[in-house]
């Protein structure tokens, strides 16, 4: 019976995930062309695109749904072997009673149906909090991002929404502030599922109580974040002229690497390096002013050719390509939730 019902809990976190799937595909595709600053260790790193970003939620999504499809033979199990799983009541007959509840139920025979073995339900646990983790890290990049110094995206919030009893002009990251939450209580039960593994004997009342919690809590906090993140995602509020304005913070220095690299085919990776580093010290001028000013840089390349590197628009590599073809993963991945469904 609690097979049965984590087999529905199951089904509908498949089917939220699905939700988050195609908001994050929109996301991606909305924003797949729209420059931004990538960031590394909290520092201007290259320019992206937007849906750069979105595109990574997607492809660790797309896994937890690949983890959770994967766990349901090992998961969803019949077990009537008896008081410790030998079939003693039943004898020669027990395994093909086992076999008949299972198929009447769409459940696997377990091979040892002892009720001491828990690993499997463990594994659920710790792929739920893997799902935590995601929906955290996306939460998380919202609530980067809404910060009045960054501003480059918001959550949606509703007419009327309150972000400050005291302060009128704050929308605060509530939803953000849920998932991350609620993302920190999932990861919690990990230990607590692994711990439940360490059956007395051939089971006993404590580690089994502890793998029920861990399990009923574990499926309602994954339920709750996806319900929030499909309202995040869906709703996300972008500013490409914030994402502009952010990438011209450093005068140019976002897109040093992009001069290093043309400027290198003439005198060295190494070189340019030094030289780009040089230009990107000099303290009383802009660094695109100290590129064109560096004889070293000018013997080698003109004026329009440094404007054209500087752009950040011209160094997002890939991005706009890797997010549309996100996009079209998550909404094939969403495609087959719904006809399993």
């Amino acid at each position: 019976g609690d097979v049965l019902v984590l087999r529905a809990a199951h089904r509908r976190i498949l089917h939220l995930l699905a939700g988050v799937l195609s908001a994050a595909a929109g996301l991606a595709e909305r924003t797949a062309d729209m420059p931004a600053a990538g960031r590394t260790h909290g520092q201007h790193a290259v320019p992206i695109t937007f849906g750069f970003k979105p595109a990574g939620w997607i492809d660790e999504l797309d896994r937890h749904v690949t983890r959770l499809r994967a766990a349901e033979g090992r998961v969803f199990t019949a077990m009537t072997g008896g008081a410790a799983g030998t079939f003693a009541s039943l004898g020669q007959a027990g395994p093909r009673v086992q076999a008949a509840v299972a198929a009447r139920l769409g459940l696997t025979p377990m091979a040892v149906p002892s009720r001491a073995i828990a690993d499997s339900f463990a594994e659920y646990v710790c792929i739920l909090g893997l799902l935590g983790a995601t929906g955290t890290r996306v939460a998380l990049e919202v609530y980067e991002l809404m910060k009045t110094e960054l501003g480059e995206a918001a959550e949606p919030a509703p007419p009327g929404t309150v972000g400050s009893s005291t302060m009128p002009h704050k929308r605060n990251p509530q939803l953000s502030d849920d998932c991350i939450t609620i993302g920190a209580q999932l990861r919690t039960l990990v230990p607590l599922a692994l711990e439940a593994m360490l059956q007395d004997h051939e089971n006993d009342g404590a580690h089994s109580a502890m793998l029920d919690d861990a399990l009923q809590r574990a499926c309602e906090l994954t339920g709750d974040m996806l319900v929030r993140l499909e309202v995040i995602v869906s709703g996300l509020a972008v500013d490409p002229a914030r994402m502009r304005a952010n990438l011209g913070l450093t005068g140019g220095m976002i897109s040093s690497e992009a001069v290093m690299l043309e400027l290198g085919r003439a005198i060295g990776r190494q070189t340019a390096h030094e030289v780009v580093y040089g230009a990107a010290r000099v303290e009383d001028t802009t660094f695109a002013d100290a590129i064109k000013r560096d004889p070293r840089v000018t013997a080698h390349l003109d004026a329009a050719t440094i404007d054209c590197l500087l752009a950040p628009a011209s160094h997002t590599g890939l991005s706009a390509g890797i997010a549309r073809a996100a996009a079209q993963r998550a909404r094939a991945t969403a495609a087959s939730i719904t006809a399993g469904l």
